[in-house]
């Protein structure tokens, strides 16, 4: 299990080549990063780095779930454990720099989200820029299965998913607009609210309102 403390104050500067903070850089703008992050299978898995953007457009949008498609996310990106800036962890963001890809509050059914959580893993082994990080969501899944029919469980905190209940859930606008497939369930007639914070500063905030993070690989996409 991969492990992430986050320490934004009181740190003393370590050498880092390429990733280090500039000497400039305030101690609010800077992170102590004690176990590395990745991106890597992204499309295909859940990942720590996921993992962290979800928890913090999950923030942002006051929800009880976040779904964060692949598409958003730099495969490549490698955190390196050291201490960083913010804006380097930002920008392993695909689309940091873009205003308009702001955090959108999404009212679904569970019947909604178990039709987007076959959709995330439909191609599972396979990378799949719809494949989604999740924040407060679990999905049990059998990839030899046939698509439509892998998702053997969605659960949400420490109950199942209700098909009937309402959840509100953040996602990016893009996905809110049902990017990647996602239109055949959700749109917008779906659509509670446009926060107006685009992702990249849902992160940056996250990181900086946290002092000490914990950000692990705990299973909230698994295969049976």
């Amino acid at each position: 299990m991969k492990t992430l403390i986050l320490t934004l104050a009181g740190l003393f500067l370590l050498a880092v080549p390429t990733f280090a903070a500039s000497p400039a850089a305030s101690a609010k703008d800077t992170g102590q990063v004690q176990t590395a992050l990745s991106a890597s299978g992204v499309a295909s898995r859940e990942t720590n780095l996921g993992n962290l953007i979800a928890d913090a457009l999950k923030q942002t949008g006051r929800t009880q779930i976040a779904l964060l498609p692949a598409d958003e996310i730099d495969g490549n990106a490698q955190i390196p454990a050291w201490k960083v800036e913010i804006s380097t962890i930002v920008a392993a963001l695909r689309y940091a720099a873009d205003p308009s890809d702001t955090v959108v509050v999404l009212s679904l059914t569970g019947a909604q989200l178990l039709k987007v959580a076959e959709r995330s893993v439909s191609r599972a082994p396979q990378p799949f820029d719809g494949f989604l990080q999740v924040s407060g969501l679990q999905i049990r899944y059998n990839p030899a299965q046939s698509a439509g029919g892998r998702v053997s469980l969605v659960g949400i905190g420490g109950g199942e998913l209700d098909a009937a209940k309402t959840y509100r859930v953040a996602v990016s606008r893009p996905l809110a607009a049902g990017s990647l497939g996602y239109f055949q369930i959700f749109g917008q007639k779906d659509i509670t609210e446009d926060t107006g914070v685009s992702i990249s500063k849902s992160l940056g905030s996250y990181l900086a309102a946290h002092p000490s993070i914990t950000t692990t690989v705990e299973d909230r996409i698994t295969t049976r």
